[in-house]
């Protein structure tokens, strides 16, 4: 607002005058000095009235200047959280999509390969088969046909020996009954068993050769299908299913902000919060963030190293902002916000 001044002071002054008089008796001349102070009133009226504008003005500006850095704050942390949620569930999705995927195809194979060679192994086995039915076709003809042949020739030369020595063969006969004929059907009886033996052996061996081809190939196929099972587990075995035996603390990001008016003393406090807790709650951080934020001795100048770090943060973010915006009042409101930036004495709040 305007003012006035008065100012008083005394100037002196000093000097020295020649005289002369006419005559009278006689006449004469001489010289005189003289000497004094005059006051003086000084009085200065002050028109205030332009500063007090540009004043109340500048501190529109910085008001408006809050409120952007503040949306802007705001919105970028919006983004960010909105970015990283999208980046994860792109990534999660991708990763089980890929697996999934690697499992159908491998199952698919595998289903092609193992039908592809159940079906060789089948045609081959009607093949074996039908050359088994021939060749044993073929063996019991000829057999048939050698073997009345050879029973024929076997019955005959036995007559014939038989007629021409048969009391030798008469005796020959009550000598086996009496003492040859339990041995010969001994070992005959023991020949047809090692060879019913024999043959059961090969074919249990048969059966056990391709039974553990089976379960080999049942395996293959086991490990392939509970492959996504296993994965499943391994992933879960990262992951911790437990409730919390007790109260656990919670950390939720606050930014409590202290603005102040150019002509006066008069600070405001603000605090904001995360947007999904409910009011009562916002309202008990704000008071808590407050009181331990107003504590002077709790600040501390920040290092050189996080100054730095700060300004490149805030720099990225305003050049960002103001990219698109090339008026003269975005343009004017970047500088003032990089100077106002400079200038700050930043701290740090020690917890």
């Amino acid at each position: 607002m305007s003012y006035r001044q008065n100012y008083r002071a005394a100037v002196p002054y000093s000097g020295r005058i020649s005289y002369s008089y006419p005559a009278s008796q006689s006449g004469g001349s001489g010289t005189a000095s003289y000497s004094g102070e005059v006051a003086v009133n000084v009085t200065i009226n002050v028109n205030t009235n332009p500063f007090d504008g540009s004043v109340h003005t500048c501190n529109n500006t910085i008001d408006a200047l809050t409120d952007a850095v503040v949306v802007m704050n705001a919105a970028q942390c919006a983004a960010i959280q909105e970015t990283t949620r999208n980046v994860s569930k792109s990534l999660i999705d991708g990763f089980f999509g890929t697996i999934k995927t690697e499992l159908s195809q491998q199952l698919q194979a595998l289903d092609s390969a193992i039908k592809a060679g159940l079906g060789l192994i089948q045609e081959q086995g009607k093949a074996v088969s039908a050359q088994k039915n021939t060749m044993e076709t073929d063996f019991n003809r000829i057999r048939s046909r050698y073997s009345t042949l050879f029973a024929d020739l076997d019955n005959e030369c036995y007559k014939r020996i038989y007629a021409l020595d048969k009391n030798a063969f008469t005796l020959s006969e009550k000598a086996q009954k009496q003492l040859i004929n339990e041995q010969t059907s001994n070992a005959a009886a023991l020949s047809i068993l090692e060879m019913q033996e024999e043959s059961s052996s090969k074919m249990f061996l048969l059966i056990s050769n391709l039974n553990r081809k089976v379960k080999e190939v049942l395996k293959t196929v086991h490990d392939y299908i509970t492959q996504e099972s296993r994965i499943t587990a391994l992933v879960d075995s990262f992951l911790f299913h437990e409730a919390p035996k007790e109260e656990a603390w919670a950390y939720i990001p606050a930014i409590w902000l202290e603005s102040d008016n150019i002509d006066g003393n008069v600070k405001s406090h603000e605090t904001f919060t995360v947007e999904y807790l409910e009011e009562k709650q916002k309202k008990q951080i704000a008071e808590k963030t407050d009181i331990f934020c107003s504590s002077d001795s709790s600040w501390h100048s920040i290092s050189s190293e996080e100054r730095d770090a700060l300004h490149k943060e805030f720099t990225l973010l305003a050049e960002k902002y103001f990219e698109a915006k090339t008026g003269n009042t975005e343009q004017r409101v970047y500088k003032t916000m990089l100077s106002l930036w400079r200038n700050a004495d930043l701290s740090s709040l020690m917890g």
